[in-house]
């Protein structure tokens, strides 16, 4: 582009100094011609050369209107400014250019970043469905172990109601001996039961007992603690 303006510029000024040539000719060739008379006069042989005319070769082209030194000039400022247009629009667009390409650089920068994030997210994602599944495998292992329990506890009597049916008939075995003890002798009984850990065959052996003989066993015991307990165990159970 400023090689353009510059060949625009060096032919403009070219054309003023060839117009301003062609002008400086025009107006010596009356004063030459004039000179040429008076050579003439003086010799004759110069007179016959100057019979036999010659044509001269143009300087340059003349235009058809003169064009004055003030109008070249105004071209040239006009030139002059139309180059300084363009150097500025060029460097507009030079801005220009590098403004976008930073937005563009912006936008794949924002654009590798949403991509490192979803990668992440499904990542995550994948590893939370992987925990996912093993935590239902987990469960059904454990669902499949209850079962299995459950099962071998019936086959083994372990669940509540056969260890409630096996301490009801241990105590369906001793209740008729345990109804001849006194008083005392059977609080010391229950007392021995409870201090080795069967506190609740104590409290459904007493249950077993009438009403009268239950307050007479609870009346003579020592321990008030386990009083309290065999209270809190017969008013839990039913009575039988």
């Amino acid at each position: 582009m400023k090689s353009i303006i510059t060949a625009v510029l060096t032919c403009s000024v070219l054309f003023g100094i060839s117009l301003m040539t062609t002008r400086l000719l025009y107006e010596r060739a009356p004063q030459e011609a004039a000179k040429d008379s008076e050579t003439t006069s003086d010799s004759p042989e110069q007179n016959v050369e100057q019979t036999s005319p010659k044509k001269a070769m143009p300087v340059s082209f003349r235009p058809d209107n003169a064009v004055s030194i003030e109008a070249v000039l105004q071209m040239s400022d006009s030139i002059k400014k139309m180059e300084q247009q363009l150097i500025e629009r060029e460097q507009r667009l030079i801005k220009d250019e590098q403004r976008v390409k930073l937005l563009l650089d912006d936008l794949v920068t924002e654009q590798n970043e949403l991509r490192a994030f979803s990668e992440g997210i499904d990542a995550k994602v994948e590893s939370l469905q992987q925990m996912a599944s093993a935590f239902n495998k987990t469960l059904n292992e454990l669902e499949s172990r209850k079962i299995e329990l459950e099962q071998l506890e019936k086959k083994t009597g372990s669940d509540d109601e056969s260890k409630q049916k096996e301490l009801d008939s241990k105590v369906n075995d001793v209740k008729s001996w345990f109804a001849n003890l006194d008083a005392e002798q059977s609080a010391d009984y229950l007392k021995e039961f409870a201090n080795n850990g069967k506190l609740e065959f104590a409290a459904s052996l007493l249950q077993k007992m009438p009403d009268r003989q239950k307050s007479k066993i609870l009346g003579v015991m020592s321990d008030p603690v386990l009083v309290e307990q065999l209270i809190d165990s017969l008013e839990i159970r039913p009575k039988q």
